[in-house]
C-alpha cells in the first residue's frame, strides 16, 4: 500500500492535528503529503498521487473536504483503479468520519497506520459505501457527499455556523447546542411562514424512483448513505433495501415527545403518520429553499426539482 495524505490546514479553523501529523510523516517512505491551501489545487494533488502509485488516500479534514475529494474522484478520477479512502476527523464537522472514519486515537497511532502498509490486511477493516450524488445544483457543479438535507436542516446549519461555531464549539458539541436551541424554539411558539424558526414548514414534493411519496408541507427532508449520523442518531427505518436512506417529517410536526424515537431505534418503529422514511436509488425534491450537503449550504435550480442520485461506491478504511 502506498499512502497519500491530504491535510486541509483550515479545517476546524486551524487544523493543528493534521499539520502535526504531516510533520511526523514528512520523511516516511511510501507516504506522499499534500497541504490543501485552496480547493482549486485538489485536481493536481490527486493527479500527482496517481502518478506516484498511491492506492490509499488519507484525508485530514472535516466533512466539506471529504466531499470535495469524493466529488473530484467520482467525476474526474485520474487513477487507474479508484483509491481507498481513510478519513481522519480533524474538522469542524465530522459526521462522515463518525461512521466511516479511521478510528485511531492519537497522532502517533494515526501516523503508524498511514506509514505501515501491512496494517490493513483484513477485510473487517474495510467498508463499502456509495455516495449521495447531487446532479443539478444551481451552480452547475455535480457533487458527491454522504448527507443532504433541506427544510429545517439548512436553517439549523446556518444557525450553527453563524452562532455556535463563533463561540468556539464544534463537532458533536455544536450539533447538540443547535438541536437544543431548535427544540427550545419549537416549544416556545407555533411555526409560521415569516418566522426565523428551525421547524417552519416548506412546500415539498418528494419523488423516489419515479413514485410520488409526498406533495405537502414538510418540516424537514434528508437523504444519506451513512449508517449513523451525528450524535449517533439513526433517523431512518423501514429497511435499507436500496443505497439512499431518506426521511421526511411533515407539518404539523409530531409532538416533541416523539423526538427520541425518531432519532434513535431500529428498522421497526411505530411513529406518527407525519414521519416518512424510505430507501431509494434516485430522489427528486421540489422545494423553494436552500439545501445542505455535508455542511455546505447550496441552492437548487429554480426551474426543476433537485435531483439526488446514487453515486459510485468507495472503499473506506475504518481500522481502530
Amino acid at each position: 500500500m502506498t499512502s497519500g495524505l491530504i491535510v486541509n490546514p483550515y479545517s476546524g479553523r486551524r487544523n493543528r492535528r493534521g499539520l502535526a501529523l504531516a510533520e511526523r510523516l514528512e520523511r516516511s517512505p511510501g507516504v506522499s503529503i499534500a497541504i490543501l491551501e485552496r480547493f482549486s489545487e485538489l485536481p493536481g494533488i490527486l493527479a500527482g498521487f496517481a502518478r506516484q502509485g498511491v492506492d490509499t488516500v488519507f484525508i485530514s479534514s472535516g466533512d466539506g473536504t471529504v466531499h470535495a475529494v469524493q466529488s473530484e474522484l467520482a467525476e474526474r478520477n485520474p487513477f487507474a483503479i479508484l483509491p481507498r479512502l481513510a478519513i481522519l476527523p480533524h474538522g469542524t464537522t465530522n459526521m462522515t468520519a463518525a461512521d466511516l472514519g479511521l478510528r485511531a486515537a492519537g497522532l502517533a497511532r494515526q501516523a503508524a497506520l498511514i506509514s505501515d502498509p501491512g496494517v490493513f490486511g483484513h477485510a473487517d477493516t474495510l467498508k463499502l459505501r456509495a455516495t449521495v450524488k447531487v446532479a443539478n445544483a444551481a451552480d452547475g457543479r455535480v457533487r458527491h457527499g454522504m448527507f443532504l438535507g433541506t427544510g429545517a436542516i439548512w436553517r439549523g446549519v446556518r444557525f450553527c455556523q453563524d452562532r455556535i461555531h463563533a463561540t468556539g464549539l464544534k463537532g458533536d458539541w455544536a450539533t447538540g447546542v443547535t438541536l437544543v436551541a431548535g427544540l427550545a424554539r419549537a416549544v416556545l411558539g407555533r411555526a409560521g411562514p415569516g418566522k426565523d424558526r428551525l421547524d417552519r414548514p416548506y412546500r415539498m414534493r418528494i419523488d423516489a424512483d419515479g413514485e410520488t411519496l409526498a406533495d405537502s408541507l414538510q418540516v424537514v427532508f434528508f437523504a444519506t448513505t451513512l449508517d449513523r449520523l451525528i450524535l449517533g442518531t439513526r433517523p431512518f427505518w423501514g429497511g435499507g433495501t436500496k443505497p439512499l436512506r431518506a426521511t421526511a417529517i411533515a407539518h404539523p410536526r409530531p409532538s416533541l415527545l416523539w423526538t427520541a424515537r425518531i432519532l434513535y431505534g431500529g428498522e421497526e418503529r411505530n411513529l406518527p403518520p407525519q414521519c416518512l422514511s424510505f430507501a431509494a436509488r434516485s430522489i427528486a425534491v421540489t422545494v423553494n429553499c436552500s439545501f445542505v450537503m455535508d455542511g455546505e449550504i447550496l441552492d437548487p435550480r429554480e426551474t426543476e426539482p433537485l435531483r439526488i442520485e446514487t453515486g459510485p461506491e468507495f472503499t473506506y478504511l475504518c481500522s481502530s
